[in-house]
């Protein structure tokens, strides 16, 4: 319920209205004179009250209302200023003057059902609707008043009486029958809910909404021969129609009859008025259920490349299908997929991040490059794609190109303490690279003030220090505190083993890189050669050999691994 009339203008509160003021004087007679003095007042006060002027307006409608107690216009307007302002006290003495004095105008008596309202005395209000109503019966809008009013002190009978009463005056209409089915349905009783439905639809055979509403009332109530029924009876109206074959789907669907939902599911994508995002929900549905059978998969990749026909310009379109191939595990359709939506519409940054995940899970340092590059283009100023974009060039040995871009990056973050080890770390890596190992150690140092047990620090600035075979026992206690963190770490374990080479340990040292050969899901060829090298020490030259040629085949091994297959020497 609308409080337009009370809402309409503002002011201060006043005390209380006077006897003389609220009931008049009846003994005093009025002259013509001081009754037009008294309208032109009234005038002027609408005309102030019209132009914001709301306190000078307030003073003509009391003045007004003392130059002509019986002037009803100016208590009302009166009324209304009171109300405004929460001064409900003045605001009902001078309404039920205006109303004593004019007692069939309607405005007045709404006016007294909003101050009502305001006050949260909804019985009163009601009790003003019902009178208004009765009233004026043929008046459709009162009566409408007074269906919300029903409506919001929970009168549901009393609500469905008034809108019966107001359908035999109308007639049939979707609108009354709408609102008496949403009160069945309140009150939970489905039954006159689908007695309703059913006659919206005799009476509107081509609305199709009505079926659908139909048809999940009896749903919803355990009729769903009568449900798929309804929906086949839609088609016929509608043969084109995407709700129908949905609704369908998920009939048949409940039903465990999946290759027929399946099959009104592919005529539902197939229509141009099912808009993508409720394809993309379909779709994410059934990767759900990938996880406990596999051939949700094939069913949805087959809704994707519907999707993908019907709707080749949109970028959402992409994106649906590269989380489905992500989470099949195409790793390199799905960044290519997330590739060709970006094209379309290169501001979603998320979708840009995606993509260089899925380049770092590769190995596919060049596409890192090249991605973080034309990210760069939209993202200057994201630091999370400098990361990126410096790891890509560290990996490919651009060392003072990654550099340039972690340095660039790291200034940028300020207040994300994590990204903010990431930076310093990587350039750790990098500047060991550069051969600037005091500018090195330094980035590893600040990693590990920020965070003294961060572990891939740990792990890197002991690796360094050992490959420069410097202060070995330091690097051994922060090996070993990485690795107390991250004990199935392949990298810490051999990081750790190459230590106690380095120290001389070579049983110790072939013990934790065999455990890192052992964790590795494939052993890099850093980690296969290490331990060709451990085994030479120990006097085991064939095992020596075999473990360096795994590290060829594996790729990225040493300066001197081919020459220790050649010569079955070991190079350092």
């Amino acid at each position: 319920m609308l409080l337009a009339g009370v809402f309409a203008c503002g002011t201060a509160r006043e005390q209380v209205a006077g006897s003389s003021e609220a009931n008049g004087d009846d003994s005093q007679e009025i002259t013509e004179k001081e009754r037009l003095e008294s309208t032109a007042m009234l005038i002027d006060g609408i005309q102030q009250k019209l132009l914001g002027n709301i306190e000078r307006a307030a003073d003509l409608f009391r003045n007004a209302a003392e130059k002509d107690p019986e002037n009803d216009a100016a208590y009302y307007e009166l009324a209304k200023i009171n109300a405004s302002t929460g001064d409900y006290e003045n605001a009902l003495a001078r309404i039920n003057r205006a109303i004593s004095l004019d007692p069939t105008n309607k405005e007045y008596q709404l006016i007294l059902s909003d101050i009502y309202i305001l006050q949260d005395e909804l019985s009163s209000a009601v009790q003003v609707y019902e009178n208004l109503a009765r009233e004026h019966p043929e008046n459709i809008e009162l009566q409408r008043n007074l269906v919300s009013a029903y409506m919001h002190t929970e009168r549901y009978d009393d609500a469905v009486s008034v809108l019966e009463q107001i359908e035999a005056l109308t007639g049939f209409s979707k609108e009354i029958s709408m609102q008496k089915q949403r009160i069945w349905l309140n009150q939970g009783d489905y039954e006159r809910a689908i007695d309703e439905a059913e006659q919206m639809i005799e009476h509107f055979p081509e609305e199709t909404i009505f079926y659908e509403l139909l048809g999940e009332l009896y749903m919803e109530t355990g009729r769903e021969e009568q449900a798929r029924d309804i929906y086949l009876q839609l088609l016929e109206y509608e043969p084109d129609s995407h709700m129908a074959r949905l609704l369908l789907a998920d009939y048949y669907h409940q039903n465990n009859q999946e290759d027929e939902a399946f099959a009104q599911l592919l005529m539902a994508f197939n229509s141009p008025k099912l808009d993508i995002d409720a394809k993309g929900r379909i779709i994410y549905s059934y990767m759900v259920r990938v996880e406990e059978d596999p051939k949700y998969l094939e069913k949805a990749l087959e809704l994707s490349d519907i999707m993908l026909e019907n709707h080749p310009e949109d970028p959402e379109a992409f994106l649906v299908y590269g989380d489905l191939l992500h989470t099949g595990g195409q790793l390199e359709k799905a960044r290519d997929m997330y590739l060709r939506g970006v094209r379309l519409d290169p501001s979603n940054l998320q979708v840009w991040q995606q993509i260089l995940s899925l380049d770092l899970r590769l190995e596919e340092y060049s596409s890192m490059l090249e991605h973080s590059d034309m990210a760069l283009e939209y993202f200057f100023e994201q630091p999370v794609l400098f990361l990126f974009n410096g790891l890509a060039n560290l990996q490919l040995e651009h060392y003072e190109a990654a550099a340039s871009s972690l340095e660039y990056g790291l200034m940028m973050t300020v207040s994300d303490d994590e990204l903010k080890k990431d930076f310093l770390t990587m350039l750790g890596d990098v500047y060991y690279n550069l051969n600037a190992h005091e500018e090195s150690d330094r980035y590893y140092e600040q990693v590990l003030e920020l965070d003294p047990d961060n572990p891939t620090a740990l792990n890197n600035y002991s690796y360094h220090l050992a490959l420069r075979k410097e202060r070995l026992d330091q690097a051994l206690e922060m090996s070993g505190r990485s690795i107390e963190a991250e004990p199935d770490n392949a990298a810490f374990l051999d990081t750790y083993g190459w230590i106690k080479y380095q120290k001389g340990n070579y049983q110790e040292a072939k013990q934790w890189i065999g455990r890192a050969i052992e964790v590795a899901e494939k052993p890099s060829a850093a980690v296969l050669e290490h331990y060709g090298d451990v085994m030479y020490k120990l006097g085991d030259v064939e095992s020596a050999v075999l473990y360096w040629e795994k590290a060829a085949e594996a790729g990225n091994g040493s300066e001197f691994l081919d020459k220790k297959i050649q010569d079955r020497t070991l190079y350092e």
